[in-house]
């Protein structure tokens, strides 16, 4: 192999000197200087006896390195050449690597007594492929570790590890030295930091039964679940030592967040005018965990305060939720005036990516229409509901989600003013390409249907309406479907909605993007797929902030009718999907 030369700077003066390696393994030459004296010396040496004990000095950590590498039968020498004609000295160390070596078998020792502990890899299922090298040597045994702190071993460390070589035959056999300490179960949770928070809610969210054997991988779930109610700024959760009934506590070490939280925000499109938000949420309103939430929300088409209260139930696990809605619309389709009260149950399943809800509702509008439409009436209607749904959701982050899926169905039946069931379904989700993920394709669906009722017996507040910011853009909002004569839009008993953004990074804090939206609105209870649909396009640019991307989109309807604008310009806080 040829050899790597270098200069090393030192005084100016005639001992300067350089140093080659010869002979090192591919890849190897980097961690070779790294441990070397002569070829990291700031110094200079004055004579090549000098140079020649510096070089001695180094053989045996170039050995030790040759050894961590998996060469356990390499040997290093070196030889010191006089600078000819004012040339620099030079030293030349010498690698024979040797065979790479193997490992054929490991073998598992203990420094204290005890009964029943794993004796091999098989016993926690560790996998390991052979390589001698240092690190993955440690891989195995932390593998190993962490397989004992799962066996009722939390007090399990490290002590030792070595590679006994057979030299002969270019193989080693791995011995890894352990303490295990005593076996365990789980014992009761000490709580330090949680002022705000009852112990009682704190417990309820364990993973585990108190007596039974201990597992490492549980309190990591543990900690996620402490993380998830959303009320503590740092989370410390560990084992403390067995104690003489072998009861290992668990050690919870917290810091509480600030209870409350206000925030607003400010949207405008041309669709629906200037908007703005305003919400307040009060965390952990009655020590265990609760939380209000209440949104005020005004644009030209909607105005609403609404009011949510969580209880979460861990043993359940999930929550009880009741809510209180007061809604004002006027759009183009109707004037309604709605107030909703609701409550049930959720419940979180697969590791709190599914959450399921049931619950029973009751509302009273009142609904006035154009006197043009067929349907024209002014009416007061009131409705119990018991709407049901089921949400996967692995998306990473709300307003500027990366990576993940989130897909929703809902079935709610409706009886009072009229009876009939209305099932709806959605899906979002995005898929990262290039380099540093550099490009973005991001998908949205949407489906509904009515059934039980004819689309002039839907109150017009009830019926499905596409078009608007959040739906398909470059028409006005709810504007997609069927008109009256006067121009307003019908509404209908089904709607199908698909959308594509592509999305590229131009720079560390702006994204371009470019879309194109389709949907369509009918008369009956399912789409049938093969309706009329009306597609919008365009582009836009998001601004990275802090606290999410801001959105500036302009859009151009692309089967534009009279009554359709030129253009539609969006601008809001978050990605669109």
């Amino acid at each position: 192999m040829a050899a790597a030369a270098w200069a090393i700077p030192g005084l100016a003066c005639a001992q300067s000197y350089r140093v080659e390696f010869a002979g090192a393994p591919n890849g190897l030459g980097d961690a070779l200087k790294l441990v070397s004296t002569l070829a990291g010396a700031k110094r200079d040496y004055p004579t090549t006896a000098a140079l020649r004990r510096a070089a001695r000095a180094d053989i045996e950590p170039l050995e030790n390195a040759l050894q961590a590498a998996g060469y356990y039968a390499g040997k290093v020498s070196f030889d010191v050449e006089r600078g000819e004609d004012g040339a620099k000295p030079k030293v030349v160390f010498h690698i024979d690597p040797g065979p790479k070596f193997h490992i054929s078998d490991y073998r598992i020792a203990y420094t204290d007594e005890g009964d029943g502990r794993p004796q091999t890899l098989a016993d926690l299922d560790v996998k390991a492929d052979g390589a001698a090298d240092g690190a993955s040597l440690q891989a195995v045994q932390q593998k190993f570790l962490s397989g004992l702190w799962d066996k009722g071993y939390p007090a399990a460390r490290i002590i030792d590890r070595r590679a006994e070589a057979h030299l002969g035959d270019g193989v080693a056999t791995a011995v890894m030295t352990f303490e295990s300490g005593p076996h365990a179960t789980f014992g009761d949770i000490r709580i330090d930091g949680a002022d705000e928070t009852r112990d009682d809610y704190i417990n309820a969210l364990r993973t585990w039964t108190p007596g039974e054997p201990f597992e490492r991988s549980k309190l990591v779930t543990y900690r996620d679940r402490l993380a998830g109610t959303g009320l503590f700024g740092s989370i410390d959760v560990a084992p403390g030592a067995p104690e003489d009934d072998g009861a290992a506590p668990v050690l919870v070490t917290l810091e509480e967040r600030k209870r409350r939280t206000i925030g607003v925000g400010l949207s405008y499109s041309t669709s629906e005018g200037p908007g703005a938000r305003l919400f307040f949420e009060y965390r952990n309103l009655f020590h265990r965990g609760e939380r209000l939430n209440v949104e005020m929300e005004g644009s030209e088409v909607r105005q609403s305060l609404e009011a949510d209260l969580t209880k979460p139930l861990p043993r359940f696990p999930g929550a009880a939720f009741g809510e209180l809605n007061f809604i004002n619309e006027t759009t183009d389709a109707y004037d309604a005036r709605t107030v909703e009260i609701a409550g049930g149950l959720s419940r979180k399943w697969l590791d709190d990516r599914l959450e399921t809800r049931a619950g029973v509702g009751f509302e009273t509008s009142s609904i006035k229409v154009s006197e043009l439409r067929t349907d024209a009436s002014d009416e007061r209607t009131y409705f119990l509901s018991l709407p049901i749904s089921a949400t996967w959701d692995t998306e990473d982050s709300l307003l500027n989600p990366t990576k993940g899926v989130r897909a929703a169905f809902s079935v709610t039946p409706y009886t009072g003013s009229d009876s009939f069931t209305q099932i709806e379904s959605t899906v979002r989700t995005r898929i990262n390409f290039g380099p540093d993920d550099i490009f973005t394709a991001a998908f949205r669906g949407r489906l509904g249907g009515t059934i039980g009722s004819t689309l002039f017996g839907l109150p017009a507040n009830k019926r499905f309406y596409a078009g608007g910011g959040a739906s398909v853009r470059g028409y006005d909002y709810q504007a997609i479907g069927d008109l009256d004569p006067e121009g307003s839009p019908l509404g209908g008993r089904s709607v199908i909605e698909g959308a594509f953004e592509g999305r590229v990074k131009v720079t560390g804090k702006i994204q371009l993007a470019a879309f194109l939206d389709a949907g369509a609105v009918s008369a009956s209870s399912f789409p049938d797929f093969t309706g009329d649909y009306m597609m919008g396009a365009g582009g836009g640019v998001r601004y990275f902030t802090p606290v999410g991307p801001i959105r500036v989109d302009v859009a151009v309807p692309l089967d534009k009718r009279e009554t359709d604008r030129g253009f539609q310009l969006y601008i809001s806080l978050g990605q669109s999907f």
